[in-house]
């Protein structure tokens, strides 16, 4: 059966290749009946109350990369099924609002058709999908990692589909949803694929045209159906999402929120306050505030800058004299560049953000293997951030480096997996879009990954080779002491994420 399910991974090009050098019925049979069995919408990994109907195919074939209804099938069976589900709920709105005759613009509801609500509640915009890996063979190998858990870069794009469907839960109209950020995704524990999971999202806050979205990875009770209610979930995630009118491209604003229950209270005013200080660290710039008063705080990190630069005197000019547990930041670099192919946009007709989200995950783990010698454990994602969309045929280069490292150490909060006492890799990944016919390049995303060497007992000291590299990695450090407090302020006193 094994052969089946790896034929369904690969390219057509290669099923048809293999199927050359078989002649044996069961392949004869197989070829005849892939088609069928790759493109069926039998399997309902997705809740949603809407189905797609067969349509009938276009006649002509457009070399365009506008979204098709072919092209979800490049992504994960996840990912295809929200998707789907999303561009049906989409159409409908549309129809809904081009039917009416005092609708003037798409993205808007007509006030004589339908009142927009003035509010709506947490339960509204709750979404789930379940991954059936008990009953779906092909499931269970198209996530499965070389440790035999689920692929946790596949899991970042399924991540990010459903916040994205969860955003357009909540919305009314049509407007285009971004990823703006995503605050955290802390991993209890990468699960194995002999249980079923689910994903769980809903949102928790909003502000005047962004909100924030909460997902969760649950096991599921083969018995109630029902999640199992633990203290930890595998995997909790915040991702900001903004709304901008499909015309103008500015930001739109979205329905208020209103929590219900205590819990749902409790998280509205966290989103709250992580939104004041994201505000408040746009505005605040410790190294670059030219003309301004300058605070203790920034006095502080710049002296600590000026410590680590000083630590690596002896690295930048007596390398022979120079700890030999000690390294240079910039030689912990790692790199790679690809083109983005159209088989990567998502419903904008933009490269799928969770699609850039992997791809930096996966140079990030290969940064830190590199680094600490050893397969390493992901603990966190502490931050991305969407700086500039990408489009198709864009250049993308993918820069890795450690930031720091902390060979001791550390104490990230109660809500990853267990770390006491082991060394932390954190490693920085940026992506930019290099336009070489115009002779240059913007950022596009920065991500920051946080990892775990499991078995060894201590690693490298990494140090800056400039000052500008000092101030970058103690900014980072103290974005991450930052969130780790607010972590163990959260979930270290007993009372543990939502279920």
């Amino acid at each position: 059966m094994l052969p089946e399910i790896l034929m369904k991974i690969h390219s057509p090009c290669l099923r048809s290749r293999y199927l050359s050098k078989t002649s044996n019925s069961w392949s004869i049979h197989l070829w005849k009946n892939f088609s069928q069995i790759y493109s069926s919408s039998s399997w309902s990994g997705v809740s949603s109350s809407t189905t797609t109907k067969p349509e009938e195919e276009d006649k002509s074939i457009s070399t365009s990369t506008k979204t098709s209804r072919h092209h979800s099938r490049f992504q994960s069976p996840i990912v295809a099924k929200l998707w789907e589900a999303r561009s049906e709920s989409s159409k409908n709105r549309s129809t809904d609002i081009s039917g009416d005759e005092t609708a003037v613009l798409v993205g808007t509801r007509s006030q004589e058709r339908e009142v927009e609500p003035s509010f709506k509640h947490p339960k509204d915009s709750l979404f789930d999908a379940t991954y059936p890996f008990t009953s779906d063979e092909y499931l269970r190998e198209a996530y499965k990692s070389p440790g035999g858990t689920m692929r946790f870069g596949k899991l970042l794009e399924d991540l990010d589909a459903l916040a994205a469907t969860v955003a357009f839960q909540h919305v009314t109209g049509t407007p285009m949803l971004v990823t703006a950020a995503v605050d955290r995704i802390a991993l209890h524990q990468l699960p194995a694929l002999d249980k079923n999971q689910r994903l769980l999202g809903q949102v928790t806050w909003v502000g005047t045209s962004s909100m924030e979205i909460l997902v969760q990875l649950h096991e599921v009770n083969e018995e109630t159906k029902e999640d199992h209610k633990t203290t930890q979930n595998w995997l909790e995630a915040y991702f900001t999402f903004v709304a901008l009118d499909p015309i103008t491209n500015k930001p739109t604003k979205i329905t208020p929120l209103v929590p219900e229950t205590h819990k749902e209270r409790e998280l509205f005013d966290l989103g709250a306050m992580k939104a004041m200080r994201k505000k408040e660290a746009r505005k605040r710039d410790f190294f670059h505030d030219v003309g301004k008063v300058v605070s203790e705080e920034a006095v502080r990190m710049e002296n600590m800058a000026k410590n680590l630069l000083q630590q690596a005197f002896p690295l930048l000019r007596m390398p022979t004299l120079a700890d030999p547990n000690s390294i240079l930041m910039d030689k912990t670099c790692l790199e790679n560049s690809l083109i983005a192919q159209p088989q990567a946009r998502n419903l904008n007709d933009r490269i799928f953000g969770g699609f850039l989200m992997r791809r930096g995950f996966e140079l990030a783990f290969a940064t830190a293997y590199v680094f600490g010698g050893e397969w390493p454990q992901v603990l966190e994602v502490d931050n991305v951030t969407f700086y500039s969309p990408v489009d198709v045929g864009d250049l993308l280069q993918f820069m890795s480096r450690v930031i720091y490292s902390l060979p001791e150490g550390g104490n990230l909060g109660c809500d990853v997996a267990d770390h006491k006492g082991k060394p932390l890799v954190m490693v920085e990944v940026e992506c930019w879009i290099t336009e070489p016919a115009k002779v240059q390049a913007k950022l596009s995303n920065r991500f920051y990954f946080t990892f775990m060497l499991p078995t060894k007992t201590s690693c490298r000291m990494v140090l800056p080779g400039s000052l500008e590299e000092a101030r970058r990695m103690v900014e980072r450090m103290a974005a991450d002491e930052e969130q780790a407090k607010l972590s163990r302020d959260s979930t270290c006193k007993g009372e543990g994420p939502p279920s």
